[in-house]
């Protein structure tokens, strides 16, 4: 049976608009302003701008490129790359399904704190102080209250299973008639979110006390974080994974159907740039309203009132609107806005699942439709676990293992792209003993060294470096022995071992993507696959504040049933 044609976007702006629907999020609001109070104000931005240019962004080009060179998803572009590594590409898509599966029911609890606003909460949302709105989300929302002190769930909460089932048919409806409607739909859920952070933007910095928030917000530069909490490094790349959303297949999908010679490169530093600039103005409308409230609320300091996650979206924020003139109608807007910009990540991550099942043998037989219907049904299947009253609980656990499965897969798509990228060419041409040996020293050397750096309690940082030098040293030595041993012109093999397979890539894909920054293969070679591995090991070694591994041992919930199931999602 011949492949079905194969939809391209309707106009590059809803390309652009849907791909930055994907990435601005929750996380835009909720996370990343309060990243840059923990670490150091405006210090914060200092990782957190290098991470963008020297990991997010060419990650983000290297799906966007894939996907628009080979026209098909995660599974199809890494199979073309070797045809043993579809795995990479398939464990992405599901990695993006299991965060779907915790980002519905989140959108849900929006959805019925927007409805609930019309009726018994129309007259609720008056002059509500933070603690009070915390109580009404952890308690009437989620329904926590029915939790003992061991956390297990007790219930299904009914009314948000059935919002869960009206999100999802939600998403159905904007992934079901094809690639050219859902970008149509974006100009809207994309677009109208833009205006309204426009418009909590200037109500919140006109608000008196406003200047303290954003004071603390970005104001205060505490450089010294950079050093005395080296975890400000890894926060920032896991921020930039999250919200640009790279490791989970949606950039290929959306990039597989963009028209050949479209500008890759531009397109991905317009959904970059788009996404910082609207975390960076979110986090004035945030800390402008923190600072009112703290105001307002005669708090001591602005620690009392910061906050992150769903007690800053379903707590405090809402609770500062609650105070304005009209403050229903401001809180109206809030939860209307958050679900759209819920919505918009939501299908994108649903359809980069899409992309890859229609390209599959199987997806070629049936209809899309049907291949929509059964996508969006084990969703929800896979969303009831949320709608318990432990639902919260599960879901903080859920999103931190995912770090771990994350922070993996952008390694193995770099290390697919810089390093297997026609492999066998350079086992043919130097050999397999050189090929193997300058792998294994390169990260062999490097997981060493994290070995020193995070698997000891005392202060091994130097003992690293040493160790990282060292290692990588011998392993070199060793290369170029053997290169002057057959007689060859060492500087140039070098060169040849170190740049040529990925510089084979780049050419290859700018005859359909455009020109590719010089930078890039150098940066998908030798500097992002040794950072994501530093980052992996590190997290593996992370503590909880008892001296246990996090991992095994998040947050303090019990084993069963809440870190078996986070485990269960890793393995």
């Amino acid at each position: 049976m011949p492949h079905k044609k194969r939809e391209s976007w309707s106009s590059r702006p809803a390309f652009l608009l849907a791909a930055i629907g994907a990435a601005v999020g929750f996380g835009n609001i909720w996370r990343f302003p309060a990243l840059a109070y923990k670490y150091g104000g405006g210090a914060f931005f200092i990782p957190y701008i290098l991470s963008l240019l020297l990991v997010g962004f060419p990650l983000l080009l290297l799906e966007i490129a894939l996907g628009q060179h080979w026209q098909t998803g995660d599974v199809g572009v890494f199979g073309s790359i070797n045809k043993r590594l579809r795995g990479v590409g398939l464990s992405a898509v599901l990695c993006g399904f299991i965060v779907t599966g915790y980002y519905v029911p989140l959108l849900s609890w929006v959805a019925r704190a927007f409805c609930e606003s019309f009726g018994k909460m129309s007259d609720g949302w008056v002059d509500v102080s933070g603690s009070d709105a915390s109580d009404y989300f952890f308690n009437d929302i989620i329904g926590m209250d029915t939790l003992g002190d061991n956390l297990h769930p007790t219930r299904l909460v009914w009314t948000n299973t059935a919002y869960l089932i009206i999100s999802w048919l939600c998403i159905g409806g904007c992934v079901a008639f094809g690639i050219k409607w859902t970008g149509r739909i974006a100009y809207f859920t994309m677009g109208f979110p833009i205006l309204l952070l426009f418009l909590f933007f200037g109500r919140a910095v006109t608000l008196e006390g406003a200047g303290e928030g954003i004071q603390a917000y970005i104001g205060e530069w505490d450089m010294s974080v950079l050093h005395k909490q080296p975890d400000v490094w890894s926060t920032a790349v896991s921020q930039i994974f999250f919200s640009l959303g790279t490791t989970f297949g949606v950039m290929t999908a959306f990039g597989s159907h963009c028209p050949e010679n479209s500008p890759a490169t531009e397109n991905a530093a317009i959904i970059t740039f788009s996404n910082s600039i609207f975390s960076f103005i979110a986090g004035f409308a945030v800390f402008g309203s923190l600072g009112y409230l703290k105001n307002y609320e005669g708090a001591d300091d602005i620690n009392d009132v910061v906050t992150s996650g769903p007690a800053l979206m379903f707590g405090a924020y809402p609770a500062v609107l609650s105070t304005l003139p009209g403050g229903l109608y401001w809180v109206r807007l809030l939860f209307f806005n958050l679900f759209l910009l819920g919505i918009d990540s939501a299908f994108a991550l649903t359809e980069a699942v899409l992309t890859v099942m229609k390209d599959s043998i199987a997806g070629n037989t049936i209809s899309d439709k049907l291949v929509v219907g059964a996508t969006i049904s084990f969703g929800c299947l896979m969303g009831v676990m949320y709608t318990t009253d432990a639902g919260l609980i599960f879901l903080d656990v859920v999103d931190f293992y995912v770090n771990f499965i994350m922070i993996l897969i952008g390694f193995c798509k770099a290390f697919s792209a810089g390093w297997v990228y026609k492999l066998n060419d350079q086992k043919l041409k130097f050999g397999e003993h050189i090929v193997n040996t300058f792998i294994l020293t390169t990260f062999g050397s490097v997981t060493v060294a994290c070995i020193c750096w995070f698997g000891f309690k005392s202060n091994t940082t130097i003992l690293g470096f040493i160790v990282l030098f060292l290692l990588y040293g011998i392993g070199m030595i060793s290369i170029i022995k053997k290169m002057q041993e057959n007689d060859w012109n060492v500087k140039e093999e070098l060169y040849s071992l170190f740049m040529d397979n990925v510089l084979e890539l780049t050419h290859e894909l700018e005859t359909t993507v455009g020109k590719i920054p010089t930078v890039w293969p150098f940066l998908l070679k030798h500097f992002i696959p040794q950072v994501l591995l530093v980052l992996f090991i590190n997290l593996v070694f992370s503590e909880t504040a008892e001296g246990e591994t996090e991992f095994g041992h998040y947050g303090g919930y019990l084993t069963w049933p809440f870190q078996i199931v986070g485990i269960f999602v890793v393995l």
